[in-house]
Formats: structure tokens, sequence, C-alpha cells
């Protein structure tokens, strides 16, 4: 399932292979104080309300729906779905992810690759940016590697071809009174736009 504390460990890349959820049927809402998802920005005003659904099956095939506001006019959605497993020590996910806008003509299709192993995941993801017709489509990849101890994570992500920049990600995770906290310090080169930032959020995972 998609970890709703933070969509850097979400996408939700997406599907981060060392958190794969039991299989069901769950659904999240929550709040962030600022969106950031792969270093960048995605809010103008900062704090963003989100939610979400996923479900997961016994053999490892999973899909889901998030959603979250970008600006006072726009909602973001996203349309996931892929499977994920694991042998031994090792997990694994492949899948497909779908961003898309309510108010803005530009969406995002990628394909995620994600492998973990103990402590440590891997994703890497290739993806096409669809702009209004007439103008060019962007060809990125992203690749970002994660290390994570007891609820404290730390990432480096950094994007490729037509795409350039690398951040830092250092947070923290935690579940309290069934409602899940985190912290996050993002540090980000000039390319990804805003420098350094602090964001707070919290949700709540619903199980069917």
């Amino acid at each position: 399932m998609i970890k709703p504390m933070t969509k850097a460990l979400i996408a939700a890349g997406l599907l981060s292979a060392s958190v794969v959820a039991q299989a069901g049927l769950t659904a999240n809402v929550g709040a962030m104080s600022d969106y950031y998802f792969r270093g960048v920005d995605q809010t103008d005003d900062g704090a963003s309300m989100m939610g979400g659904v996923d479900y997961e099956a016994d053999n490892g095939i999973y899909v889901g729906l998030w959603a979250a506001d970008v600006t006072d006019d726009d909602v973001e959605y996203d349309i996931y779905g892929g499977y994920a497993g694991e042998m031994g020590d090792v997990s694994y996910s492949v899948g497909y992810a779908g961003y898309f806008y309510t108010e803005s003509d530009v969406d995002f299709h990628e394909l995620n690759f994600n492998f973990g192993y103990e402590f440590l995941s891997l994703e890497v993801t290739f993806g096409t940016e669809d702009q209004p017709s007439g103008t060019p489509e962007a060809d990125y990849t992203f690749m970002a590697l994660t290390g994570e101890y007891e609820g404290a994570y730390l990432t480096y992500g950094s994007f490729g071809e037509d795409y350039d920049g690398d951040y830092v990600e250092l947070g923290y995770g935690t579940t309290y009174e069934g409602l899940d906290l985190s912290i996050a310090y993002i540090d980000a080169d000039d390319d990804l736009g805003d420098g350094d930032t602090v964001t707070f959020a919290i949700s709540k995972t619903f199980e069917f």
C-alpha cells in the first residue's frame, strides 16, 4: 500500500519496495504543512489536504487512487497499479503511475521499478510529461536510494534526461493513537527550486 505519511515513500515514487502492506482495502486522509514530492514544492500556498484508496490482492497486485489540492482551484489525482512481491530478504515491485490535474493540461505517466533489501530501497522511474498540444513532450528519469531505520529515513534522489536536479530528504515517521505522523527536512538544489524546507504531515488510515 502507498504510505500516506509522505508521497516520497509512496509513490506514494510510488510504491516503496520496503513497505509492502498486507492484502486488503484501505483508505487514508490527512494534511501536509507543505506538499513536496521528489524535492519539488507542488503547492502555491503551502498546506495541502490529501486522501486516497488502495487495494492489494493476495497475489501482490495492487491498485490505488490518491489526491491532493495543489492550488485553490486545482487538484492533483494519481492513479497507479502494479505488482509487488518478496523473495527472502529482497522485496520488489513494478508498476504504472499517472499524475493528473483537474485544471492543468499537463499530466505525467511513469513506469516505476522498486527494489529493497533489509533497510535499503532503490527506486528507478522512467517518465513522460505530456504537455498541451503544440508543445513538445519531456522524457525524464528519476532514481532514489533510501535507507530506513526504525521510522527514520534518508533519501537521495536525482532526475535525468530532460529534467535536472538532485535533493536529499531526511525524515521520521511514526504512528501515535492511530494517527500517522511525519516530519521531513528537504534540501534541493537550484534546479528543483526552493532550497531547503521542513514539512509536517498527519494522516489516518482505515482498513476494511
